[in-house]
């Protein structure tokens, strides 16, 4: 694999602090993506703190043009429908999971609201519930979730949106959590505890977990099942490490990769460079690497122009009929407010 070259398309303000990005998957919608921010604001004359955020639907041609604004409580994590068109799921700092739908109103697109839940949490913790991380099942029915609790939830979409089981699992925030992408029974989630889990949920009381593996000396923060690769799964830490397991046996893992800074987020360039992970590597930059055929880790390219938190990122999945050959993606930072739109080439 040849060493990669990124430069920055354009850039914007998200005025508030940005923590994620994702641009739509869908065949005539690939321009398409949000933003959405976190600003943490706390009270003088108490302990409390409101968070609050926005989504921030985009469009990116020939110029970037931000289409709508939400203004919400923050915005954890926000994943669209891998099947239906037009569905976005967003993760609250309120607790909450909401939908909204992709429509065009006044010859504009913009989204609007369907169908939220509350998750149940921990009811011994009384901590601020917080939704951390969510993930649509592959045939794009179902969404995992995860808290500040410790706690995953499944919830249903097909009328309206419903839970189906909800658990504790971790000693600590659930930070992430994934459907597996070759057995539709099976889900992982990873904690601060820094234990990684895998859950068959066809026990439906409580899930059984088929497997717990503690490879990880510090918090699990990113998981990505491979579709492409059979029984591939990927993790991301705060240790500084990617690592790549094998689904089915979590005891310890196939190959690491030391990056810097800790890894938030890990996406895939699914449609056209699957084996291509873009990490958002917190303290230190937004990086690629490369799954070789032997499932060992390449770095293959640096993108360092954010001056803060990275924690957005995203490919621009981009169909066969697609006008531009180009690869771009999507990075955002935290406290210094940062959207960058990039090109992605190989190195002559």
């Amino acid at each position: 694999m040849g060493k990669l070259s990124i430069k920055t398309i354009v850039s914007y303000d998200t005025e508030q602090p940005a923590d994620s990005v994702e641009w739509c998957p869908q065949e005539g919608l690939e321009d398409i993506f949000v933003c959405g921010t976190y600003q943490l604001e706390r009270d003088q004359e108490s302990s409390s703190a409101n968070r609050k955020g926005r989504i921030l639907l985009f469009r990116k041609e020939d110029s970037l043009t931000l289409l709508q604004t939400i203004d919400r409580s923050a915005v954890l994590d926000q994943k669209w429908n891998p099947c239906v068109k037009n569905q976005l799921a967003v993760a609250g700092a309120d607790g909450t999971v909401i939908i909204y739908a992709l429509i065009e109103s006044t010859g504009q697109l913009m989204l609007e609201y369907k169908a939220t839940a509350k998750l149940r949490g921990d009811e011994t913790n009384d901590r601020n519930l917080l939704t951390l991380a969510l993930d649509w099942s592959p045939d794009g029915k179902r969404i995992i979730v995860s808290d500040s609790h410790g706690c995953v939830e499944m919830l249903s979409f097909e009328n309206g949106l419903l839970p189906i089981h909800g658990w504790k699992v971790h000693g600590f925030e659930a930070w992430t959590c994934a459907f597996s992408h070759h057995n539709e029974n099976l889900m992982f989630s990873g904690g601060d505890d820094c234990f990684l889990y895998a859950h068959d949920i066809r026990c439906p009381a409580e899930p059984v977990v088929k497997g717990k593996n503690k490879t990880h000396s510090a918090g699990v923060t990113s998981l990505l099942s491979l579709a492409h690769r059979e029984h591939v799964l990927l993790t991301g830490s705060y240790d500084e490490n990617v690592r790549l397991f094998d689904e089915r046996q979590l005891k310890s893992c196939v190959s690491e990769l030391p990056l810097q800074g800790g890894v938030w987020r890990l996406r895939t360039n699914r449609n056209r460079e699957p084996d291509n992970i873009l990490c958002g590597c917190m303290y230190h930059n937004f990086s690629v690497v490369h799954v070789k055929p032997d499932d060992t880790f390449e770095l293959v390219g640096e993108y360092g122009e954010h001056e803060s938190i990275c924690y957005g990122c995203d490919w621009q999945q981009v169909g066969e009929n697609y006008r531009s050959g180009k690869h771009v993606i999507a990075t955002c930072s935290f406290y210094d407010h940062k959207l960058c739109i990039s090109e992605v080439c190989t190195c002559m």
